[in-house]
């Protein structure tokens, strides 16, 4: 008899189960956007390619976690950034829902020549389209700012300082346009 209970108590809790999955639904996507460093405003922006997951915590309230990957005009130069967020539902409309989101993240940058580790904090606003089906479509404004944990600089022989093209510390702008799967 003793057996039962567990397996009874497993039967009961699915559809416990199921009504927190629909009340505090997953999204995963992906992001094609730039970001450009306000050091580097005289140049172009990078490019950046992202993948994201997002948890509802609450009706309005979820947690994401972004992984991006900086392409630089820099052959050779691997940026990678990850980032956990908050993202707060402004709106309580079905279909279009305007966002703010705020969080914090790493990064790491690497070329032929050196490594470059930081931190950094950024915010902005994001409006998000999620049709019934599941699919959702957005786009996201921000702005952070980035801490470097080591110089940038490489003595080359003692001759020079090399600095390569990876993250600059202090402040940037980022913008990304994005498609998902809520469910």
């Amino acid at each position: 008899m003793r057996p039962v209970l567990p397996g009874l108590l497993a039967l009961l809790a699915v559809p416990a189960l199921a009504n927190v999955a629909s009340a505090r639904p997953i999204t995963v996507g992906a992001a094609l956007g730039i970001t450009q460093s306000k050091v580097d405003a005289n140049a172009d922006p990078n490019t950046t390619l992202d993948v994201f997951g997002r948890l509802g915590l609450n009706p309005r309230l979820g947690a994401q976690l972004e992984l991006q990957r900086i392409q630089t005009d820099t052959s050779g130069t691997d940026i990678r950034t990850g980032t956990v967020l908050l993202a707060v539902d402004l709106g309580s409309g079905k279909h279009l829902v305007p966002m703010i989101l705020a969080g914090a993240g790493l990064d790491s940058a690497s070329s032929g020549y050196d490594s470059v580790n930081g931190t950094h904090i950024e915010g902005g606003f994001s409006l998000e389209y999620r049709a019934d089906g599941g699919l959702v479509i957005g786009g996201d404004l921000r702005m952070g700012g980035r801490s470097i944990d080591q110089p940038k600089t490489v003595p080359l022989k003692g001759v020079a300082y090399y600095a390569p093209s990876t993250i600059s510390d202090g402040e940037y702008r980022a913008a990304r346009a994005y498609v998902g799967v809520r469910f």
